[in-house]
């Protein structure tokens, strides 16, 4: 008797059996095609990268070829023509902020002459290429490949362009970059999924589209580089990191370098698999065909699917197994793998629990970040609020200087003027040095004031400050005492810093006197000065400093220190801790003051019972130590110029009338800047404007100054003050160019600062040398042109006339010529552009522009070159040909 085995039905069996049936021969066929897509594939990528590798070639030589262009046409500069080097520095400036690059100019030997990398003026290296001698014989740009820069050391890359003058080589003109502008460029063509690398020459790289930095100046991969034959192809190779990658290269028309585009061979491959998945998609696809068969099935596993299916619905709820009968091994196996889910789906319950608490935990950490950011924030707004308070009050001590000042000067000049004028005894004598030395010790405070405002005109130049505390040994010894023991450390390789010898010396003194008063008679006083480098951490601790390099004077003594309490306030005008009358209270608010005008930065640290220390930090100067004889080596003399005294003060006016007077100076005298241009204006001589900064009416000083220098050329300008505003002033420093007497000054100081400022006379030598010297006078007016001949020529000048500027050439070529006049509006050819045809036959030749056109009255004009407004006289004429 046959007994059936009661045994379940594997649902695998069935949904295996459907699927071979109906999915297996269209898996055959999709595979034959994603076989012929992985082919055609390849062959794309091949194209491609052909195509990007040319692509990039041509934006290399497209960057190339714009650099040769700018470099020929700057090589045709009239600066380089002339020489003057300086003016097409300015010139390369432009044209680097332009481009985007460097501009080098160099000699036929490799010497650096401007490097736009470099202020002009500064020492410049020797940098030979060993492709000079073919630049200069080819006459034809060059590209250099990779070289370490001597200013820049970094790599770089250069397009060289030999400058003719004349048909002569005479310059190297280059531009020069870092290789990350290339690395820049070439991005811009590099599709997503590919990098490009540029190798020069040598197989150097020039850059790589990934990791710039790790590869530029880096030799390439030799078995790389050996299968890059021809000027393009494809090859198939490993990376520089070993990866394997598809290759297009191609080479460079202008520079040879050799760019290549590459392509991870994983992202070829990519395509592929999104077949595969395409073909497993099409075998859903037929799946769900399959599915019709698939409901003869259902009846088997209606009855478990039901039961699976609610169990599911409470999931990680049940504390029991789940329950669903069937025959089926599968649905068996599934529904012990449920009831494990919901056992695992109650761990994952707690455990979410439990990151919940731990993001609580770190939102209130956030929270006391906040809380803390808030506080600086308060503590940033405390000390803006303290810097305006310091503001406003400099503002405040500045106004009251200058009206204190203008009182000094009246009752110095006066004083002076008495002395030599009135018959004094002995004691009237004495008296009158009393009130000279009351005027000096008001003076300083106005000073003072001055300083802490941070209102005083600084006349800063390059100084070694331990060469200054050495000079100043006996000073401090006389001033402290001889109690009290004085030590000076000057640290070896001290730099240079840019800032007022003076003001320096008078910080250093004062720190050394509040030292003195603190140790009270003894103790010991150290002084240093060494170098210091501030880092962003030190200023992120400390407002309104920079960081950078620093010399630093530091003054240590060993005195009684300063209270905590005490400490916010020592910089605070007028506050003192000293008895009363033993101090004004400005000496370290003097010191804050002038050191915060030059860009530097104080600090104390200080302990009570032990001593306090001062470090001044000045920023360093990379200019050399100027060595200048002092003014008061000047020797006090008068003379007989005429000077045009222009002040609203009627008291300081007369008094300072009566001091160049007696000087022996004639004088013009004028109470505002309008009246003072009208004297100007009149055509009376005037040897010297001696004017105060600060006057009423919609006429400045500045602009004064600057009209009178375009009425007489020669005129010199000669500012006073006791308080000097932004017209002069700039950042603390004196304008370039800028003479400054300040207030009050005593008539020996002002008879040595206008010796000082004044040209020297003219020697009865260089007269006679005139009536050697032959001026080319250029006027297409034939009146004008006979006055003027006539002018000149009473003047001891030997003249010849041309009325054209063409005429003027044929003249400049076959006559000895000392100095050009011409007329700006020629009928022919523009008067500058004559005159640059002139100096090209004659260079260094004198020029002077005639014109009655005002806006040519505000070109900029370098030594050898004059403007003559007109109409003019003699005396103007005499002084544009002096």
């Amino acid at each position: 008797m046959l007994r059936s085995v009661a045994t379940g039905l594997p649902t695998r069996v069935v949904i295996i059996a459907f699927f071979g049936v109906i999915v297996l021969p269209g898996t055959i066929f999709a595979s034959v095609l994603m076989s012929r897509f992985a082919q055609a594939e390849r062959s794309r990528f091949q194209q491609e990268a052909r195509e990007v590798a040319s692509t990039a070639a041509s934006v290399v030589d497209q960057h190339i070829r714009g650099w040769q262009a700018t470099l020929q046409t700057l090589g045709t500069s009239e600066n380089l023509r002339s020489g003057n080097l300086e003016a097409f520095y300015r010139q390369a400036l432009a044209v680097k902020t332009f481009i985007g690059a460097d501009i080098g100019l160099r000699d036929l030997d490799g010497q650096q002459l401007v490097n736009t990398r470099q202020v002009f003026g500064r020492a410049l290296p020797l940098t030979p290429m060993g492709v000079d001698r073919q630049i200069i014989s080819s006459q034809k740009p060059y590209v250099a490949d990779v070289f370490t820069g001597a200013i820049a050391n970094a790599p770089l890359v250069a397009v060289v362009v030999p400058v003719s003058i004349g048909g002569v080589p005479r310059y190297l003109l280059h531009v020069s970059a870092e290789t990350k502008l290339f690395y820049d460029v070439i991005r811009t063509v590099t599709p997503p999924g590919w990098f490009v690398a540029v190798g020069d020459r040598a197989g150097v790289y020039v850059t790589r589209s990934e990791q710039h930095e790790a590869f530029t100046g880096r030799p390439g991969v030799p078995a790389f580089l050996e299968k890059a034959v021809g000027r393009e192809g494809t090859f198939i190779g490993q990376s520089a990191l070993g990866e394997d990658v598809l290759v297009g290269y191609a080479r460079s028309e202008l520079s040879d370098w050799l760019i290549a585009a590459n392509i991870r061979q994983s992202v070829i491959e990519r395509p592929l698999r999104e077949a595969l998945q395409a073909l497993v998609a099409g075998g859903a696809m037929a799946l769900l065909v399959a599915s019709s068969l698939a409901l003869l099935l259902w009846r088997l596993i209606e009855t478990p699917l039901k039961a699976l299916t609610a169990a599911s619905s409470k999931l990680g709820q049940l504390s029991s197994p789940i329950a669903a009968p069937t025959r089926l091994r599968e649905f068996v196996a599934l529904r012990d793998a449920m009831s494990e889910a919901s056992s695992q789906l109650s761990a994952n319950s707690a455990e979410l629990e439990g990151r919940i608490q731990a993001r609580t935990a770190e939102l209130e950490r956030a929270n006391e970040r906040l809380k803390q950011e808030g506080e600086e924030r308060l503590r940033v707004e405390s000390m803006l609020a303290q810097s305006q308070k310091m503001e406003a009050v400099g503002n405040l001590t500045g106004g009251v200087a200058h009206d204190f000042n203008n009182l000094l000067q009246v009752v110095s000049g006066n004083l002076e003027l008495l002395g030599r004028e009135a018959d004094l005894s002995e004691k009237g004598r004495g008296r009158l040095a009393n009130a000279m030395s009351g005027v000096a010790r008001g003076s300083q405070l106005a000073s003072q004031l001055l300083a802490f405002g941070r209102r005083q005109a600084l006349a800063p130049k390059p100084i070694n400050v331990g060469r200054l505390i050495r000079g100043m040994d006996d000073l401090l010894r006389r001033s402290i005492g001889e109690a009290i023991e004085v030590e000076t450390v000057i640290a070896g390789g001290l730099w240079n810093t840019f800032a007022d010898p003076t003001n320096v010396e008078n910080c250093i003194l004062n720190l050394a006197i509040n030292a003195r008063d603190a140790m009270e008679g003894s103790g010991r006083l150290t002084i240093e000065a060494g170098n210091a480098f501030l880092d962003d951490v030190y200023v992120a601790r400390h407002a309104d400093v920079t960081s950078g390099q620093y010399v630093v004077v530091s003054v240590t003594d060993t005195g009684s220190g300063i209270a905590p309490d005490v400490m916010s306030k020592v910089f605070e005008p007028f506050f003192s801790t000293k008895p009363m009358g033993k101090g004004t209270g400005l000496g370290l608010s003097m010191v804050y003051g002038f050191v915060k005008q030059s860009g530097g930065h104080v600090k104390i640290y200080s302990e009570v019972g032990l001593g306090t220390t001062i470090k001044i930090y000045l920023p360093r100067s990379m200019s050399a130590e100027e060595n200048t004889a002092p003014d008061d080596a000047r020797p006090i003399v008068g003379g007989n110029e005429t000077v045009l005294v222009v002040e609203d003060d009627d008291a300081v006016r007369e008094t300072v009338i009566g001091l160049l007077s007696e000087l022996g100076y004639n004088v013009l005298k004028a109470s505002d800047a309008q009246s003072a241009r009208s004297i100007v204006e009149s055509g009376v001589e005037i040897d010297l404007l001696f004017t105060d900064v600060v006057m009423p009416g919609p006429l400045k000083s500045a602009d004064l100054a600057r009209q009178a220098k375009l009425r007489l050329p020669q005129l010199t300008v000669l500012f006073t003050s006791g308080y000097t505003e932004n017209s002069i002033v700039h950042g603390g420093r004196l304008d370039d160019g800028v003479n400054l007497l300040s207030k009050p000054y005593t008539r020996e100081a002002l008879a040595r600062k206008i010796r000082q400022v004044l040209p020297e006379v003219t020697s009865p030598e260089a007269e006679d040398r005139r009536a050697s010297e032959t001026v080319l006078l250029v006027e297409d007016d034939a009146l004008i042109r006979m006055d003027t001949a006539s002018l000149i020529e009473s003047l001891g000048f030997v003249v010849v006339e041309a009325a054209t500027a063409e005429e003027a050439l044929g003249i400049a070529r076959t006559k000895a010529i000392d100095r050009l006049v011409t007329d700006i509006g020629l009928p022919d050819m523009d008067g500058m552009e004559l005159a640059r045809r002139v100096r090209e036959l004659h260079p260094q030749l004198p020029v002077v522009f005639a014109t009655g056109r005002h806006e040519i009255l505000e070109v900029e004009m370098d030594s050898r070159t004059r403007l003559l407004p007109k109409p003019y006289g003699a005396g103007d004429l005499a002084r544009v040909l002096a």
